[in-house]
């Protein structure tokens, strides 16, 4: 799974088509009055991109997502938004990638 911020929408998608895992952080609060309920507790939301239908629930589920519900499923831009702990299971995620690589070189 690879980090991405607010402003690299698109190049997260295209990680994600080109087979990866993208996890896309962003400010949630613009469209925090028509969220489920669990996401209005929060300002940072992300999504958890990948074409891989399978693999994308089982990382839901990994990261402690109780319901998983997909978005744009089968499309380009199939994911499904994370927040609270999941989201923050899936930084760390992300991080401990980042270090790994860091003591092969």
């Amino acid at each position: 799974m690879k980090l991405f911020t607010e402003w690299e929408l698109l190049e997260a998608w295209k990680y994600a088509e080109e087979g990866g895992q993208a996890l896309h952080l962003f400010d949630g609060r613009p469209w925090k009055s028509q969220a489920p309920m669990v996401f209005r507790r929060y300002n940072q939301w992300a999504h958890l991109m990948d074409t891989d239908l399978k693999r994308l629930i089982a990382t839901a589920k990994k990261l402690g997502v109780r319901k998983v519900v997909v978005g744009r499923k089968g499309g380009r831009f199939q994911h499904v938004d994370l927040c609270g702990e999941p989201m923050l299971k899936a930084i760390r995620m992300c991080d401990k990638r980042k270090i790994k690589r860091k003591v092969k070189k």
